[in-house]
């Protein structure tokens, strides 16, 4: 602002009129200097807030509020994104927008994360612990999505650093041309020269202080007091005259009326937050406009008040509007913490299909409380406490539940084993009546036994189910044409009967063997015959194949005796007897767990009423075995007394030598 001091008036006439027209400019009378960082939710009342340099002098320094402040962002924008969605959204911030401008974002995503984490960790802890696992062995892995997002803040929190020193070097930067401006101050008002030339450069050093940004905090005091200081004296040197003091006051007026203005215009803003910082700002500038007329002072302020208020008073409405959603959220929540602890009082544990149905109900009220949005503050870890503890209750008792079931189901597991075994077995029978029924009668035993591991049902029903479908698709196969060739089987039968008894022995053992085998395969590939003539046709059959393998067992033992005769007999020295003992004991050691093992079944074949064939044919290998021990252990002590005799020979010899 120029002076309109007239330059051609003496120096003592002019500082005659200054002395008897100028006031001096109100002077802060505080100590305390104004904070940088307004709470993003106190209210701010123009009552207090204002400066009202007509009613309390004030000059406070308040930092001018960033260019780059944030848009409005609910509190409740993020509150129904899931984790990928937080991650992608603070990823995308990063990228597109400057640090500055996305303090509030940022804050409410990583708020959103932790609280999804949490849950997660939670949900983890309870699989955990249904699964079988100890609390004390629980380690949560992040995700991939976990990396994503801690990648992300780490990359947030170096800008916001790197930004925040930025912002310090500039305070500085900033305390260092204020501290020049008072050094120049200070010389100004000792200076001798014109008031023209004074009150010129005194206003320069003001808009020059105005426009110098935020320094320091720990310096913010005692910098202004210094520069009221200088101020003080300066207007107690030199006085303005009237004309000037009335120019400043058109200037003051013009200033409150734009801000009053600007501060009109927010009521028509949407953004909440936007208009309440911007507000702030007007306050600022407010106290900052300087005194004007009497006349137009409580007029200006009243409406500058009326404007803030209306404003606030969006503010709190907008900040109800979130209270009152929580707040359902909260009730949505206790219905949903009444309706687990009612399926908990309800008797869940009498059946695995009741504890597994609890579990499923208890699993969709916990994807419809991911669905709810946050409940008040003062009441949100209450409220997820209960819901929680309800859960863990659950899952608990659950695991405690399979514990004791479990040698039930083993037990079980036995049961159906045994069931699969005999049904097998009938599998192979051919009397379908009696089979039929015997097998009806597993089926239903098999309905009465409880449950057993789901790594094993399905394997032994599918076992199970597999012999069933295979004896009645036999049957089916067999009553297809059971009365089509019943003569000609009969014939066929007799005719094969008479064909192994004519059977003449050749000298290979195996072919005799394999003619024999091949005889029993015809046998089962003849067709049925009539009831009357079925027992005893295979009792014939069984008879004269019988009659055959045993002439070729004992025409095979008889030569197997021969040979280890003529072994002992052309042995020429210890060391093939040793070969020969050898030989026989690993034989006899391969073949004892054999017999060993196939005992033990016929032992548990003995409990199962519906396992005849399958014994009988287990009895005959062991009777095989028995005899097949029994003489290599007959051929062993022969060569053992062979060894005998021919060491006491070698010593009467040498005796005899030695004599």
């Amino acid at each position: 602002m120029e002076s309109q001091l007239n330059p051609n008036m003496e120096p003592e006439q002019e500082m005659q009129n200054v002395e008897n027209t100028v006031s001096t400019e109100p002077v802060n009378q505080t100590n305390e200097a104004p904070q940088e960082d307004v709470p993003e939710k106190e209210e701010v009342k123009p009552e207090e807030t204002v400066s009202e340099q007509e009613h309390t002098p004030a000059a406070e320094e308040v930092e001018i509020v960033n260019e780059d402040t944030e848009e409005e962002i609910p509190e409740t924008i993020f509150d129904n994104c899931n984790k990928l969605e937080v991650t992608q959204a603070l990823e995308e911030l990063l990228f597109e927008q400057h640090v500055s401008k996305i303090k509030k974002q940022v804050s409410l995503l990583r708020s959103r994360f932790l609280q999804i984490l949490k849950e997660d960790k939670d949900q983890a802890l309870h699989t955990f612990l249904a699964n079988g696992g100890n609390k004390e062995d629980f380690k949560y892995e992040p995700d991939e999505i976990d990396r994503r997002f801690d990648s992300a803040f780490g990359r947030y929190k170096v800008a916001k650093n790197k930004y925040a020193e930025e912002l310090e070097k500039e305070k500085e930067s900033n305390l260092t041309k204020k501290q020049a401006l008072l050094e120049e101050l200070r010389v100004l008002v000792d200076s001798e020269d014109s008031l023209k030339q004074i009150y010129d450069r005194f206003k320069e050093i003001q808009n020059e202080w105005k426009e110098i940004g935020a320094v320091p905090q720990a310096n913010v005091n005692d910098l202004w007091q210094n520069y009221h200081f200088y101020v003080e004296k300066f207007f107690n040197k030199i006085k303005i005259n009237r004309e000037l003091r009335d120019l400043d006051m058109k200037k003051n007026l013009e200033r409150k009326l734009e801000i009053c203005e600007k501060t009109e215009a927010l009521l028509l803003e949407p953004s909440i937050m936007k208009s309440f910082k911007l507000l702030q700002q007007y306050h600022q500038e407010w106290k900052e406009s300087g005194a004007v007329e009497e006349d137009k002072k409580d007029e200006l302020w009243n409406r500058f008040k009326t404007a803030s208020d209306q404003i606030n008073l969006k503010r709190k409405e907008y900040y109800d509007k979130i209270a009152q959603e929580q707040e359902v959220n909260y009730q949505a929540k206790l219905a949903l913490c009444e309706q687990i602890e009612e399926l908990l009082s309800q008797d869940y544990k009498s059946s695995l299909k009741q504890m597994n149905a609890t579990g499923e109900k208890i699993d969709e009220l916990f994807k419809t409380w991911k669905t709810l949005g946050p409940a008040p503050k003062k009441v949100h870890d209450e409220v997820w406490n209960r819901f929680r503890t309800a859960m863990t209750t659950y899952y608990e008792d659950k695991k405690e539940y399979f514990k004791k079931n479990k040698e039930e189901q083993v037990n079980n597991y036995n049961l159906k084993l045994n069931l699969c075994m005999q049904a097998e077995a009938i599998a192979l029978r051919k009397d379908w009546k009696k089979a039929t029924a015997e097998l009806l009668q597993l089926q239903q035993e098999w309905k009465n036994i409880g449950s057993v591991s789901r790594k094993q049902s399905e394997t032994l029903w599918t076992r199970f189910r597999k012999a069933c479908d295979d004896f009645f698709a036999a049957k089916s196969d067999f009553y297809k044409d059971i009365n089509a060739n019943i003569a000609e089987n009969l014939a066929k039968k007799q005719a094969l009967i008479q064909k192994v008894k004519d059977y003449v022995m050749v000298d290979n053992k195996e072919e005799n063997f394999e003619n024999l085998k091949a005889f029993q395969r015809e046998w089962t590939e003849i067709g049925y015959t009539a009831q009357a003539d079925k027992d005893k046709i295979w009792e014939e059959f069984r008879t004269a194949i019988g009659q055959r393998f045993d002439e070729l067992r004992a025409k095979a033992k008889a030569d197997q005796d021969e040979i280890i005769t003529n072994r002992i007999n052309e042995a020429q020295n210890a060391g093939s007897l040793n070969n020969i003992r050898k030989q026989l004991k690993e034989k006899i050691k391969k073949l004892t767990p054999e017999l060993n093992l196939l005992e033990n079944n016929i032992e548990f074949f003995s409990h199962s009423k519906n396992a005849d064939t399958l014994k009988n044919q287990v009895q005959e290998k062991i009777d095989g075995l028995k005899k097949e021990l029994a003489e290599l252990t007959n051929n062993l002590a022969k060569v053992e007394q062979r060894i005998k005799e021919d060491k006491e020979q070698a010593s009467q010899e040498s005796s005899e030598n030695q004599e």
